[in-house]
């Protein structure tokens, strides 16, 4: 399944437009958890960012 990684932070939502396939729910959230190490690394001025995961819809008419 399709899934995709949404940056939220203090100045709005930056939209993962392209996602990542993973095997199941787990495997997104690990996903998530590595996103947000990277950009915790960035400190202070990423401080109250956070990953938003959507599963794509299923079907040919998937839209995002």
């Amino acid at each position: 399944m399709r899934y995709f990684f949404h940056i939220v932070d203090k100045y709005g939502l930056c939209l993962d437009g392209t996602g990542y396939e993973h095997v199941d729910q787990e495997a997104a959230v690990v996903h998530a958890r590595r996103i947000a190490a990277e950009i915790a690394k960035a400190g202070e001025f990423c401080r109250a960012s956070f990953v938003l995961i959507v599963a794509a819809a299923p079907g040919p008419a998937n839209r995002h």
